[in-house]
């Protein structure tokens, strides 16, 4: 039977939903899954959610914990299929000449390595702020930390992400 306020949520989250897992997980078909795999359980769970929380920190809770119970091994896998080959394609800019398009897109992928490299914990919380545009609020929520940790990760975080980049630039 269809819950009409169910379904307002997956239209209002599945994009935002997707993106975050696409960024956390770093595999596209896999985020899928995990998303798909997270709406399912979700709508099975939504008569007990209490609203203590937004929504899509609620959802975002149910993913993660969906990746880590029963894709993390596949996504070892993926990681090894995927090393020297780019999934994404390049961004294109407008006017843009093909040096500046190459340089963008070479740029692009070591930033998406460096994240990818980050420990599980800092890798979440800055693609969290930076990507997804959540609060420390939200993330502290969602990831079920305390705000001065969040904002200790995301500060971590940066100053490797820095050092990386400096090294591969």
């Amino acid at each position: 039977m269809a819950n009409p306020e169910f379904e307002e949520l997956v239209m209002l989250y599945d994009k935002r939903l997707f993106n975050a897992m696409y960024a956390y997980i770093g595999d596209y078909h896999l985020a899928l899954d995990v998303t798909e795999e997270a709406f399912i359980r979700a709508y099975r769970a939504y008569g007990r959610f209490r609203g203590d929380s937004d929504p899509f920190t609620w959802l975002y809770r149910i993913a993660v914990n969906v990746f880590k119970k029963g894709y993390r091994k596949e996504r070892r896998r993926t990681e090894l299929l995927m090393q020297h080959h780019e999934t994404e394609p390049p961004e294109t800019v407008e006017h843009s000449t093909p040096e500046t398009q190459a340089l963008a897109t070479e740029r692009a992928g070591l930033v998406r390595k460096a994240i990818g490299s980050l420990p599980e914990a800092n890798r979440n919380v800055i693609t969290l702020r930076y990507i997804d545009g959540m609060a420390y609020e939200e993330i502290a929520a969602a990831t079920s930390v305390s705000v001065g940790t969040v904002k200790s990760r995301i500060s971590r975080a940066k100053r490797m992400l820095a050092e990386m980049l400096e090294r591969d630039i």
